[in-house]
């Protein structure tokens, strides 16, 4: 019967997923790819993920998984390659970064825990993060107000959804926490 095979086919997966080590898990609503499953990550980067737990959240849009949250850029200094990946861990959503260089913030954006609402709620995740350049930064601050930017020399780190969102900028070894995108 229909049932029957729907239980064959749901032992079926389980036991891939359990023999192949899968690189995507999923709740309700969220869905989250593991570290080893970005493949342009530098392996200390995805061996330190690992170790930390992390889990990052996909954007779902319109009921498809689009490939986010793991960027990297010029966070701290121009000519500096680094790393941010938006992380989950038990019910924690946060920015974990990883510097190319000496100059660096701290390594941790705490950015909340949206997701026992939205998944109670049955809603989509659509958080993401992604570089936010001089020119963004600027014409943001211009249209929308918010904290002065300082003298813009790198890329910031936008985080939001849809809607809105807030761009933070490593300054004087600190994040500086400027008007995104509304």
């Amino acid at each position: 019967t229909r049932t029957v095979r729907g239980i064959a086919v749901f032992y079926l997966g389980l036991l891939l997923i359990l023999t192949c080590g899968a690189s995507i898990a999923e709740t309700r609503a969220a869905k989250f790819r593991l570290p080893k499953s970005f493949n342009k990550l530098p392996p200390t980067v995805i061996s330190s993920l690992v170790k930390e737990g992390c889990r990052i959240p996909q954007t779902i849009v319109d009921g498809y998984l689009m490939s986010t949250n793991v960027i990297t850029g010029e966070f701290a200094e121009k000519g500096q390659k680094d790393w941010a990946i938006l992380c989950s861990k038990e019910g924690s959503l946060y920015i974990t970064l990883f510097w190319g260089g000496a100059i660096h913030c701290p390594s941790e954006i705490d950015v909340g825990s949206i997701f026992e609402k939205d998944i109670a709620n049955g809603l989509e995740f659509d958080h993401s993060i992604g570089t936010a350049s001089k020119r963004g930064i600027l014409q943001d601050y211009q249209e929308y107000g918010g904290t002065k930017p300082p003298t813009i020399t790198h890329l910031g780190i936008s985080y939001g959804d849809e809607k809105a969102s807030e761009v933070y900028y490593c300054h004087n070894n600190e994040w500086i926490e400027l008007t995104g995108a509304d």
